[in-house]
């Protein structure tokens, strides 16, 4: 038991000491207190009762006598019996006991007994006797106990808690402590106390942190120290030993390990020509003349094209230097022997060439190799006549191999797929790796197009075989894009640039791909390009304007939100609508900035409403390439708070159900951390992707949007009249709200309420409209009677008949 645990017995037997003494003197003291208001009261009663009775006894009226103390009997609780006592016999009035609260022993601590009195009246010799109960008196200080009991109970708890937490905090200090104390022993300098808590905890985090700086800045000099040795002497590239005065060896650096075979342990202690054994004839002779030498006073000596036997029985070439190592003195402390393998500048020549030309880590040609390699080939297809395809290869979702295993993993899968590429190229053809997951293959002495499609083919089928890392199985696939040169006047760049765009084009249309570069295509990406720089333009001038179609409850007729949509007023083509715009920026950061641009004119013109009294939910669309960057919760966050009067509920995203099923648990967890600012979310065009129960329940959004194609043909086509149907029912199922799109007429609204679905927006309730129209409108919005028949009718229960045999009363031709 610590010291601070220990403190809980004294205090203990202090607290019971003084509540004993405290409880002694409170008892005496309420008692006294008790039993003197029990004989005031008594002898009040007593007199009270003698002066009432007196007159009766004169007039003789037994009767009054008895009812006057069965009275007092009722009135007065501490009175237990009456008796009136005369020649006639006696009368007694008698009051039921009031039960005790109190233990037994409480009676006797308190000392409180019964009283009885005894009061003559009139001559005949009659008397009236009295006895008085202690019981109510008990149970007064009984409950006065017990309230005191109480409030001690409590004032002993916080003494405990407070000396609980007191003894806590000390022994979580020093828990502290001890572990910052053990790390400083397992080597952990940088370990450090958080001030924080009581004084005297702060003052010995302080104290401990200071000591803690101070070791660590002894123990990094001598790191430092040791560090600065170690690579003096490794840095120097020479393998060094140092013997003693009588030429045994003492110690050596890792590179005179390397050289020799032997380690520290081993050579400590041996003579030098055993360890440095050198084979060249007279060499060994010649060492120990050497040494002799030095230690005899002589000067420093060198020695060229010697042969050192390595342990193992291995030969280098060496050179050494012999130098004495003399103390302050001037006496011989030791020798120093410096040696170097000679041959390992040769071999260091050799490795920076071939390093200069080839991938480190695959070893495969690097862009330098490529790059003379390219003449070469665009040289060799010019004279033959063949075509020569430049393929280049690219890794799809490689990143997320490095995320996932870590760039160890990716290495490996790296170096397996460069050795699939060399593999396949053979003698035949030409591969080399530029950086990165990027690979470059020329194929040569290929007739035509078809030849190199059929090639690749297999190739495809070789680099999509999972990739086996240790205990793993790694699938990967790769996208190619391909140039190839007919004879035409370009150069290796161009062929290059053009194989990068169509790798580019691989990859937009989904990846695992081969495309040819087409000067087509090209043109069309120039053009695309192009228009990104004008919607771009627009952005930053202010062209583009966001308009708002209404969404209504038509079961009730009223307006409940509206949706923004994005127009861009074209100064010379005038208003256009998102779908002549926005897909040359879907894949682009642009449309980021674009997302980011119209949920700040939403929550703008939210505010506005919202001050207006118009409480509408507004709902923006946003782009799956925005909606999936790394940094759209921050965003999104920061832009909420630009706007604090509008209520995040007011907001929601509206994000494509198909574009959300590409990785469903990242989607998911986007969801959750808007949803947790209260923000909403809408499944749009449900019904176009993969809509299945499994993926709804993994996708927490809080409506789905039936997709305005099945809404728009439901009067005429069954199935699409089921598809909406069954929407609808996975929306109830699922506890989600759903709203249709498309509504184009009154008979749509009907149909759709008589289904279940009272929410809707379309052509057929209102156009998309600019901001300032909106209030109008809403002022303006009647219900369909149509609609009001259809939600008089109740649901619509068989689907099976034909859809003309659908009652609801209204022209399918009129607009809602």
């Amino acid at each position: 038991m610590g010291a601070y645990a220990r403190l809980f017995v004294p205090i203990s037997v202090l607290i019971v000491a003084v509540v004993a003494v405290r409880y002694t003197l409170l008892v005496d003291s309420e008692a006294t207190l008790a039993r003197h208001q029990l004989v005031l009261e008594s002898r009040q009663v007593t007199q009270g009762l003698t002066e009432a009775v007196t007159p009766l006894v004169l007039a003789d009226d037994r009767r009054a006598i008895a009812a006057l103390m069965q009275r007092a009997a009722d009135v007065n609780a501490a009175v237990a019996r009456i008796r009136w006592l005369d020649d006639r016999g006696a009368l007694v009035a008698t009051r039921l006991p009031e039960s005790p609260a109190y233990p037994g022993w409480f009676a006797r601590v308190t000392g409180l007994g019964p009283l009885t009195y005894t009061v003559p009246i009139g001559p005949a010799g009659a008397r009236m006797e009295l006895w008085f109960s202690a019981t109510p008196a008990l149970n007064v200080v009984w409950r006065a106990m017990g309230r005191q009991a109480l409030v001690t109970c409590l004032n002993v708890f916080l003494v405990y808690f407070l000396l609980g937490l007191l003894i806590y905090a000390t022994r979580r200090m020093l828990r502290r402590v001890g572990r910052a104390t053990q790390a400083f022993r397992d080597g952990q300098y940088h370990v450090r106390l958080p001030v924080r808590g009581f004084p005297e905890a702060q003052a010995v985090a302080i104290t401990f942190n200071d000591m803690a700086a101070r070791i660590q800045e002894l123990m990094q000099t001598l790191q430092s120290e040791k560090e600065r040795s170690e690579v003096t002497l490794a840095s120097i590239g020479d393998a060094v030993i140092v013997t003693d005065p009588c030429g045994r060896v003492e110690s050596m650096n890792e590179t005179a390990q390397t050289l020799t075979g032997y380690a520290p342990a081993e050579a400590r202690g041996l003579e030098l020509h055993e360890v440095f054994t050198l084979a060249n004839n007279f060499g060994q002779h010649t060492l120990m003349k050497t040494l002799a030498a030095v230690q005899a006073g002589g000067p420093v000596v060198k020695a060229k094209d010697q042969n050192l036997r390595h342990r193992d029985g291995r030969r280098f070439n060496v050179e050494y230097t012999a130098a004495p190592i003399r103390k302050a003195g001037g006496g011989l402390h030791g020798t120093v022997l410096v040696f170097r393998d000679v041959s390992e500048t040769r071999q260091l020549i050799q490795q920076m060439s071939w390093r200069s030309y080839h991938d480190v880590l695959t070893g495969l040609p690097n862009r330098a190799a490529l790059a003379g390699r390219f003449d070469q080939e665009i040289a060799r297809a010019q004279a033959g006549g063949a075509l020569l395809a430049v393929c280049l290869f690219d890794l799809d979702h490689f990143r997320q191999v490095n995320d996932s295993g870590g760039h160890a993993l990716g290495d490996e899968v790296l170096k397996q797929v460069a050795s699939r590429l060399h593999d396949f190229a053979g003698n035949d053809h030409y591969v080399a790796r530029l950086g990165g997951d990027e690979f470059v293959l020329l194929l040569r002495d290929h007739g035509d197009r078809a030849g190199v499609e059929r090639t690749l083919e297999r190739l495809m089928l070789a680099l999509t075989r999972p990739y086996l890392a240790g205990s793993r199985t790694v699938p990967l696939t790769a996208s190619v894009g391909v140039a190839v040169y007919k004879g035409s006047d370009v150069s290796a760049d161009h062929l290059l640039r053009h194989a990068d765009q169509a790798l580019y084009q691989a990859k937009v249309q989904g990846r695992r791909k081969v495309h040819f570069f087409d000067a087509d295509l090209d043109e069309q990406v120039r053009t695309h390009h192009n228009r990104r720089t004008e919607v771009r333009e627009a952005l930053l001038a202010g062209q583009l304007v966001p308009f708002y179609q209404p969404k209504v409850d038509m079961r009730h007729g009223r307006v409940v939100g509206m949706e923004a949509l994005l127009r861009w007023r074209h100064p010379a083509r005038g208003l256009l609508g998102p779908g002549e715009f926005l897909p040359a920026v879907e894949h682009t950061d642009l449309i980021a900035d674009i997302g980011e641009w119209v949920l700040r004119q939403a929550l703008e013109q939210l505010a506005e409403w919202c001050a207006a009294g118009r409480m509408w939910g507004v709902s923006v669309n946003i782009a799956a390439r925005h909606f999936q960057r790394a940094d759209f919760v921050q965003q999104l966050r920061a832009i909420l708070e630009e706007y604090p009067a509008v209520p995040p509920r007011l907001l929601e995203l509206e994000i494509l159900e198909s574009s959300a099923l590409h990785d469903v648990n990242h989607v998911r967890c986007i969801m959750q951390e808007c949803q947790a600012m209260g923000i909403r979310f809408a499944l749009d065009d449900f019904g176009t992707g993969y809509s299945s129960m499994a993926y709804l329940k993994r996708l927490p959004a809080d409506v789905l949007k039936v997709d305005q194609s099945f809404v728009r043909n439901m009067l005429v086509d069954r199935d699409d009249l089921h598809l909406v149907s069954a929407v609808v029912g996975l929306a109830r199922a699922f506890n989600r709200s759903v709203i249709a799109e498309g509504v184009e007429t009154a008979a749509h609204g009907a149909l759709l309420i008589r289904l279940g679905c009272d929410l809707a927006q379309g052509y057929g309730i209102a156009r998309p409209m600019p901001a300032e129209d909106v209030l109008d409108w809403a002022a303006g919005f009647v219900k369909a009677p149509a609609w009001e028949d259809a939600s008089l009718l109740g649901p619509l229960t068989d689907l099976r008949g034909d859809l003309r045999s659908f009652n609801l009363d209204v022209n399918l031709s009129t607009p809602a």
